[in-house]
């Protein structure tokens, strides 16, 4: 008679499927979080990417913005072209747009050669970041050195929030949003009080290394640069602008009453390592105050316990930065440098223009690149841009060890040549229409 139970063989059995069951289901487990955590940062990156691109969209739409395309052929009546500061040295004609094709590619992006067709260009925009509005010219003073602002109407109001506090002040100094990096001299915040205050988007639009655009109503163009303010009388703005107007004269009559004026900026997109002093300033990336270590390579902080700096941060992390450089000496602007994408993989632009043979003929509208000569094109005749075209690549921060590198496919980046395996990369691509130089040339 058999007793009740099971033999060893069939526990034996039993418990060798229920191994094979429990390792499936870890497995798949396994697996499926592996996933969602690629999904994630797959997500991360389209995310990054869609929002420097609505960044990018915004200044490049503006472009010309109450400026121009080319200001040698609107500022007839001064002696000289005004002109721009170009990348490297020289300037070129004050227009709407600066390019420099693969700028940073080699020595910045993909210094070891393991990524091809990517690319790091430089652009810059000329456009009115802080104002929607073009204010009114009141008069100027008789040498032309002073130009008064109206300050009866809502665009005035609007710029300079007339009633408002100037912001962060202590006593015997200026708000430091008026003085010092944005070069207002302590006047501006000693006299607040007589004109009420001002915004600090007017502070902003004005600071020394701006350009001012003046069109009088005959329509004659002036560019001129932001010197400083000059004095204050009866709660009037009262800027003072280099070189002086030519008041009096056939095309600038009386004392430019009715005159209309907007500050413009020039903008700059770069791809950049973020702890390179010299394109982003010594303190930029400071984590002193964060994590209680600096994260300099050479601190000594990394020789203990065996820790590199390559443990504590990933390396390369390029970052696509929008930065404003001051219009008379090319210099980056300080406290302008913000980062708008994080772990670039690449960042080309190319520009669809009008080749049309003269104004009043039909449009020739062509794709320039790097490959036809465009940036002494465009930096030449910038008034021929009628769209910008962004290709924009975020990559994830880690390489995957199961993601094959192909140099060519474009969706996989060699983060570290010495390990296996590739980061992930999203890539966006839009094209831009700059409408505001457009309507100038038809």
């Amino acid at each position: 008679m058999r007793k009740n139970g099971f033999t060893l063989i069939e526990l034996m059995v039993a418990m060798v499927i229920s191994l094979v069951a429990i390792t499936s289901v870890y497995s798949l487990g396994a697996a499926m979080s592996k996933q969602f955590y690629e999904e994630q940062r797959l997500a991360t990156s389209q995310g990054t990417a869609r929002v420097a691109i609505m960044e990018l969209r915004r200044d490049i739409s503006r472009a010309g913005l109450f400026g121009t395309p080319n200001a040698n052929f609107e500022s007839t009546c001064d002696s000289a072209a005004p002109d721009l500061p170009k990348l490297g040295g020289g300037t070129t004609p004050m227009g709407a747009f600066q390019y420099y094709a693969d700028e940073d590619t080699s020595s910045t992006l993909d210094p070891s050669g393991s990524n091809t067709g990517v690319h790091a260009d430089r652009l810059r925009v000329l456009t009115s970041l802080y104002l929607t509005d073009q204010l009114l010219v009141h008069s100027t003073s008789i040498d032309g050195s002073v130009v008064v602002l109206q300050s009866g109407n809502q665009a005035y109001r609007r710029t300079f929030a007339w009633g408002q506090s100037a912001g962060p002040y202590t006593s015997g100094s200026a708000p430091t949003y008026l003085s010092g990096d944005l070069d207002w001299d302590s006047a501006w915040g000693g006299e607040t009080a007589s004109w009420k205050g001002i915004a600090q988007k007017g502070a902003r639009a004005f600071q020394t290394g701006s350009i001012l655009h003046i069109e009088t109503p005959e329509g004659r163009h002036f560019f001129r640069s932001v010197f400083g303010k000059s004095g204050n009388s009866q709660d009037e703005i009262r800027i003072a602008v280099t070189p002086s107007l030519p008041i009096g004269t056939a095309c600038l009559p009386g004392a430019a009453e009715g005159s209309t004026l907007a500050p413009l900026q020039w903008v700059e997109y770069a791809v950049v390592d973020p702890f390179d002093a010299n394109e982003v300033g010594s303190d930029f990336f400071d984590f002193d105050g964060m994590f209680y270590i600096d994260l300099d390579p050479t601190n000594p902080a990394f020789n203990l316990k065996n820790t590199t700096a390559s443990d504590l941060r990933e390396s390369p992390n390029l970052v696509l930065v929008r930065r404003i450089l001051d219009s008379t000496t090319g210099n980056v602007r300080p406290n302008t440098t913000q980062v708008i994408a994080e772990f670039v993989t690449n960042f080309e632009v190319d520009f669809l223009v009008d080749n049309k043979a003269s104004p009043g003929a039909a449009p020739v509208l062509n794709i320039e690149d790097r490959t036809s000569g465009a940036e002494n094109d465009i930096n030449a005749a910038p008034e021929k841009v009628r769209a910008v075209i962004i290709r924009l690549g975020i990559r994830n921060p880690l390489e995957d060890s199961a993601v094959e590198h192909l140099p060519d496919a474009g969706t996989r980046f060699e983060v570290n040549a010495s390990q296996k395996g590739a980061a992930r990369v999203r890539n966006l691509e839009i094209e831009i229409p700059v409408m505001n130089v457009a309507r100038r040339n038809l």
